[in-house]
C-alpha cells in the first residue's frame, strides 16, 4: 500500500480478528485518564533506609523485571506501524503500552538506585526466552505470548510483591503498573477471544508459538533461583532463619497460583481447559521467568 507522496507502508496486520479486542476504545480512554509521573507521583522519600538484605532482594527482583520491561516496550512499538490504519483503536492502545513500559522502565530503574544498590545480577536464560518474543514476527503469537502469557503472570507478580515491598514508595510503583498492566492483559486476552470466534483452529498457532519459543531456553524451568530467593527473603522479612523459610514457602505458594490464574486467563479467553493446561505448562517450561 502507499501513500499520496509514493510512500511505500509495510501493512502487514490486515485481518479485523486479529488486532480487535471488543472494548478496546474503552481501554484506550482509560490509559489516557491513568497515564501517571515517575518523577511526581511515587513518594521517593518513602524507599529510604530500607534494611540492606531487603534492599538487595528488591534490586534483584527489579533488575529481572527491567529486563522484562524492556521487552514489553519493544513488541508494541515493533507492530504499531505494521497494522493497518482502519483499526485505529487497537494502534491507538498500542501505543499507550509503549508509553507505559517505558515509564516502567524509568520507575523501576530510578528505585533500583535510590538507595545506591542499583542493578543485581544477570539473567542469560531469560535474556535468550524474551529473544524469542521480540523476534515474533506475527502480530497474533507476539501479541499472544506478551499480554496473555508474560503481562498475565507479570499481574500476578505485581500482586505478590505489593504484600511483600519494605517500603511505600515500591508500593506505590507496583499498584500504579498493575493498573497499567491489567489494561494491557484485558486487551490481550479480549483479542484471542475475537480470534478463536472467528478461527477456532488459531489455537494452533498459539501452540506452535510456544514450541518456536523453546528453542532459546530449554534448559529454563520456571522462574530464576535467584529471584526465587529474593523473593523469599521479601516475604519472609530476612534472610535467614524462620523468616526466610516461611517466605520459601509463601513463593511456592506463588507459584501454584500462577499456574492456576494462568489456566484461568486462558480459559475466560476461549481456550478449551485441555489446551489451557498445555499452554500454561510450555510457558513455564519456555519462559524461565515471569515473562
Amino acid at each position: 500500500m502507499a501513500g499520496e507522496e509514493g510512500v511505500p507502508h509495510d501493512f502487514r496486520v490486515l485481518d479485523r480478528h486479529q488486532v480487535w479486542a471488543d472494548g478496546v476504545e474503552r481501554l484506550y480512554e482509560q490509559a489516557k485518564e491513568r497515564q501517571w509521573d515517575a518523577s511526581r507521583d511515587i513518594p521517593w522519600d518513602a524507599g529510604r533506609g530500607v534494611p540492606e538484605a531487603l534492599e538487595v532482594a528488591l534490586c534483584t527482583v527489579l533488575t529481572w523485571m527491567v529486563q522484562q520491561e524492556f521487552a514489553a516496550w519493544y513488541v508494541p512499538a515493533k507492530f504499531v506501524p505494521r497494522i493497518h490504519p482502519a483499526y485505529l483503536e487497537p494502534v491507538l492502545f498500542l501505543s499507550t503500552q509503549v508509553m507505559d513500559e517505558a515509564r516502567h522502565v524509568e520507575v523501576f530503574t530510578k528505585r533500583l538506585f535510590l538507595n545506591g544498590v542499583g542493578f543485581v545480577g544477570s539473567y542469560p536464560a531469560t535474556e535468550a526466552s524474551l529473544q524469542g518474543l521480540i523476534q515474533q514476527e506475527e502480530f497474533d503469537k507476539a501479541s499472544f505470548l506478551l499480554h496473555v502469557l508474560g503481562e498475565g503472570t507479570f499481574l500476578d507478580l505485581f500482586t505478590f510483591l505489593r504484600r511483600v515491598v519494605p517500603d511505600e514508595a515500591s508500593r506505590v510503583i507496583l499498584v500504579r503498573a498493575h493498573e497499567d498492566e491489567a489494561r494491557h492483559v484485558a486487551y490481550g486476552t479480549g483479542r484471542v477471544r475475537v480470534q478463536l470466534q472467528e478461527d477456532p483452529s488459531a489455537i494452533h498457532r498459539f501452540v506452535a508459538a510456544l514450541e518456536e519459543r523453546l528453542n532459546f531456553a530449554r534448559d529454563v524451568s520456571g522462574i530464576p533461583s535467584q529471584i526465587q530467593e529474593a523473593l523469599a527473603v521479601l516475604a519472609g522479612g530476612e534472610s535467614r532463619g524462620r523468616p526466610f523459610v516461611r517466605g520459601v514457602k509463601e513463593v511456592a505458594a506463588f507459584q501454584k497460583e500462577l499456574q492456576a490464574n494462568r489456566i484461568q486467563r486462558l480459559t475466560g479467553s476461549g481456550f478449551p481447559e485441555a489446551a489451557a493446561r498445555h499452554i500454561s505448562h510450555l510457558h513455564a517450561k519456555a519462559s524461565g521467568n515471569a515473562m
